[in-house]
């Protein structure tokens, strides 16, 4: 990426289980190879267990926002890499940090990623994936139980404890504020937004790297043009 580009950063937002992290994946796969993109997932910037004052994660309060914010600062703002703590739900703890470098693109996507307006402010385009509660349902069963180690019963006990309810207080009004609805389909059901989000993506990237070069150009010109301009060659005697 041109370092005097501001990169375009993109907020996916939905529910537990919506598939977020797969649109994600699916917008970067589509954008042209000649640009890069950076998922970030805000599930790794979850509070550990001896930071967190609160046993609801699906609350905003669950999540480290300052890291959150720097993070972003750091890749939007200046342009420059940072390292990200790393979140791992089954020790309940920052196992790690993963250096994010700059792109033509950052995508944050989790449940909560906007409820947050220090963030909100810094993005291009905010996606909101709607997927119907019992689909959701069923596949954060089938994620939990694979990559969480978490059984059924306690899967279930906080989707009707938290979950639901988080959900409609805090996730579900963000469909509002949301410049593209995706609505509920899976894969290649939904290539058809997909690529007209990664369409706009690729004119954006484009447009933007096509007039700073043109300033570029138009600077370095008029500042040979003034210099010609500037220059009276001495008399010959």
């Amino acid at each position: 990426m041109m370092k005097n580009v501001k990169p375009i950063f993109v907020i996916i937002c939905g529910g537990s289980g919506s598939g977020k992290t797969t649109v994600a994946n699916l917008i970067q796969e589509s954008i042209p190879k000649t640009a890069s993109c950076e998922v970030i997932s805000l599930d790794w910037f979850y509070l550990s267990k001896d930071r967190i004052k609160t046993t609801n994660y699906d609350s905003p309060e669950a999540i480290d926002w300052f890291e959150v914010r720097e993070a972003i600062k750091f890749l939007i703002e200046e342009k420059t890499e940072t390292k990200i703590p790393i979140y791992d739900f089954i020790s309940q703890t920052v196992t790690e940090k993963k250096t994010i470098k700059p792109a033509d693109v950052i995508i944050l996507e989790g449940i909560l990623s906007l409820t947050n307006e220090d963030v909100n402010r810094y993005a291009d385009i905010k996606l909101y994936i709607d997927v119907p509660d019992d689909e959701r349902l069923i596949r954060r069963l089938l994620r939990d139980i694979k990559t969480r180690n978490t059984d059924i019963e306690k899967t279930i006990k906080m989707w009707r404890e938290t979950v639901i309810d988080m959900h409609h207080e805090y996730v579900e009004p963000k469909k509002y504020i949301s410049d593209i609805v995706i609505p509920w389909g899976n894969g290649k059901q939904n290539m058809v937004p997909i690529k007209a989000v990664a369409g706009a993506l690729e004119y954006m990237i484009y447009s933007t790297k096509n007039r700073k070069r043109n300033e570029i150009i138009d600077v370095k010109t008029n500042a040979v043009a003034k210099k010609k301009k500037q220059y009276v060659p001495s008399e010959k005697l």
